[in-house]
């Protein structure tokens, strides 16, 4: 009997987002925190004798498997590892796409975590990091499998547990956004010479809600109005603070407590109910090496 395997692809929010710089070859530099949330893709991985890559997506999608992060994921790894036997992988989204959770990238991740024990390719984890930077400068974040305090482009990790675990509603008004587009539309000036913070100095001095904030806010408001929309929708039904998640378009509330988070939530839904509305709490360890440990 072949075996199957399965894997979740969890989101990620960015509590903190700060644009800090911008590259000569156009890059930004960034200064974030990220932290998972429950929101998943799902991953299944089945074996094929012949050395061919197979993607399913459901729901289906119009563009070529050759295109989707996970299958470039796949062959990636399988040129890296010389890999000769192939693989068939069913992906079951959850998690919205251009919605500033990172579903593409943890996708990619998942996929090079499990075929990396499946096809026995022995990388280590700086290594699936280096591989997976190829693809997404999230990625490596997810390989990380912490809540993590992220540099450079994203791809220099500070694994970090100080952030705590609070009562959330994370909405996505159901407009896709770009990231490249939202970084075009960037308002403020950036110089290769804007001064760095220390982000866990900043997180013990400032007081914690003044810490979540998000530099792309503005832009991606001009581009979705529907950002806006959701961020005040959220503090019109009791959120503390309410902060857009990477390039948006999804935001996310901070509330006193998971009973007026779910009372929230429930407000929102009745008030929009084309949104993506779910109340819940930040984590802060991937569930990748549980999950494979129950194999």
């Amino acid at each position: 009997m072949t075996r199957v395997y399965r894997f979740s692809a969890p989101a990620k929010i960015n509590l903190r987002l700060k644009v800090v710089g911008r590259r000569d070859d156009g890059y930004h530099l960034l200064q974030t925190v990220m932290v998972f949330f429950p929101l998943y893709d799902r991953l299944t991985f089945e074996h094929l004798d012949a050395g061919l890559l197979e993607l399913v997506c459901r729901p289906e999608v119009t563009c070529a498997p050759e295109q989707n992060l996970v299958y470039r994921a796949a062959a990636l790894l399988k040129e890296r590892g010389g890999v000769g036997h192939g693989i068939r992988i069913v992906l079951e989204k959850g998690i919205p796409d251009a919605a500033g959770l990172g579903g593409g990238s943890s996708d990619a991740a998942t996929t090079l975590m499990a075929l990396n024990k499946i096809w026995k390719c022995g990388l280590d984890q700086d290594q699936l990091a280096a591989l997976g930077l190829k693809l997404g400068a999230d990625v490596p974040f997810f390989i990380g499998c912490r809540s993590a305090l992220a540099e450079g482009i994203g791809e220099r990790l500070t694994l970090w547990n100080d952030p705590p675990v609070t009562s959330l509603v994370l909405v996505n008004p159901g407009v896709p956004l770009s990231t490249a587009k939202v970084f075009k539309k960037l308002s403020r000036e950036l110089t290769n010479t804007s001064s760095l913070i220390s982000m866990p100095h900043a997180w013990k001095t400032q007081p914690q809600l003044a810490f979540l904030e998000n530099d792309l806010e503005p832009s991606a408001i001009t581009l979705a109005p529907q950002v806006d929309q959701a961020l005040t929708a959220l503090r019109q039904v009791g959120a503390v603070k309410a902060v857009m998640s990477g390039s948006g378009a999804s935001v996310f509330g901070v509330f006193e407590g998971d009973a007026a988070a779910r009372t929230a939530a429930n407000a929102l839904r009745a008030r929009q109910p084309e949104w993506l509305v779910k109340a819940d709490q930040a984590f802060h360890r991937h569930p990748f090496q549980k999950e494979w440990r129950s194999i």
